[in-house]
């Protein structure tokens, strides 16, 4: 499938204990076209094995986010300026022309003590190689120890985010948060799930920058496995949100500790029931929604009933007249989109374990898209002119 939208995973697995043509099967069969590499270190690794999964991807149509020791930003602050810029250089002229190489990436997760210098080793990075470095962020969270962690108020966290991407010329970042897989007090951190999607797609948009956001995969810690209904609806609301893509945590289960379980590739290197659920979700998002919404402008979201994070109000229009409960009143996101000076919406069912029927009564171009719908937990609406199917 060709794809706008983009999906890939964090690999923490090391570079040569898989073979790297039947890992690039399984990331195809998982719908993964944007993944993260092996693990790869030069003084561990041979360059022909990271080749190998560039080759791999190419093959299958895939681009690859390179993880290589020296492009990080805990190899900047091991080692200074002049001998990081020349492990980029060096990683660059052994990767960086590949056709699947995506960029190296830079790190996750920098704290105050760390941010100047993943600033200094995005810049390096970037003015290093043809495609742009990816950095994953800290989510804001609403408890005393987030200053002591970043350094500033969680009010001004969206801030500290701009003024990265301004001084970095940043245009891939992510984020990770996962409390919306939460086995106690589920709405409070789904609430939060929320505020971090509008604060981090707020300084993607203000920077022209791409937001690819991890989202869960693997049960571990206070967090459930997610079954199919829960991953279908991290995708949707993340994309009803206004996301470039998804970074899915993880794939593979690497060591029987931190409480991790059913990940899509266990221990044994089986495939478990995550798998064919993952794989599924992602298949039928590029089929069915990629295409479409490819090929539409993000404009802006609103929640009808419970509004969650901060999100406004969706305010009824000459386009979406009314949307009314037949069967189980439940919080919706209405995201809308533009083309060509016509706009098109996406609903999703905000409800993580119940489905809807509305009826929805359009006007204008949308016209034809009055009807009732079943909408499943998790599950996207598409309301578009035939034109932009």
């Amino acid at each position: 499938m060709k794809s706008g939208y983009k999906i890939g995973f964090w690999n923490y697995v090391n570079t040569g204990v898989l073979d790297a043509e039947q890992a690039a099967d399984d990331w195809k069969a998982l719908e993964m076209n944007m993944p993260m590499s092996f693990e790869y270190d030069p003084a561990k690794n041979r360059k022909e094995e990271m080749i190998a999964q560039l080759d791999a991807c190419e093959k299958r149509g895939m681009k690859l986010i390179v993880c290589d020791a020296r492009t990080t930003f805990f190899r900047y602050m091991a080692v200074g300026e002049e001998a990081f810029r020349k492990g980029v250089r060096e990683a660059a002229k052994e990767f960086g022309d590949h056709p699947a190489f995506c960029g190296f990436h830079v790190g996750d997760e920098p704290g105050k003590t760390q941010w100047k210098a993943a600033e200094n080793a995005y810049i390096i990075c970037r003015e290093e190689t043809k495609e742009m470095p990816f950095i994953n962020f800290l989510p804001y969270w609403d408890e005393d120890n987030f200053k002591d962690t970043l350094g500033v108020e969680g009010k001004d966290y969206g801030a500290l985010i701009c003024d990265f991407l301004r001084k970095t010329g940043a245009k891939k970042f992510g984020y990770d948060y996962y409390g919306q897989c939460a086995y106690f007090e589920r709405e409070r951190f789904i609430d939060l799930y929320f505020r971090n999607l509008n604060l981090f797609v707020d300084a993607a948009r203000k920077n022209d920058a791409e937001l690819y956001v991890s989202l869960l995969s693997v049960g571990h810690w206070s967090l459930v496995v997610p079954d199919e209904d829960l991953l279908r609806w991290q995708i949707a609301t993340t994309i009803a949100h206004g996301a470039a893509g998804i970074m899915w945590f993880f794939v593979y289960e690497r060591r029987l500790d931190g409480s991790f379980r059913l990940s899509p590739i266990d221990l044994f290197w089986e495939k478990t029931e995550t798998y064919g659920r993952l794989s599924r979700q992602n298949r039928t998002f590029l089929e069915y929604y990629d295409k479409p919404l490819s090929q539409l402008e993000f404009v802006n979201v609103g929640h009808i009933g419970k509004c969650y994070g901060g999100t406004e109000p969706f305010v009824f229009g000459k386009d979406i007249e009314a949307v009314d409960f037949v069967v189980n009143e439940v919080p919706l996101a209405v995201a809308r989109f533009e083309k060509e000076g016509e706009s098109s919406y996406l609903l999703v069912n905000l409800s993580q374990n119940e489905p809807t029927s509305v009826s929805v009564k359009c006007g204008g171009n949308l016209a034809s898209c009055s009807s009732r719908y079943w909408i499943a937990p998790g599950q996207m609406l598409l309301l578009c002119n035939e034109k932009h199917k």
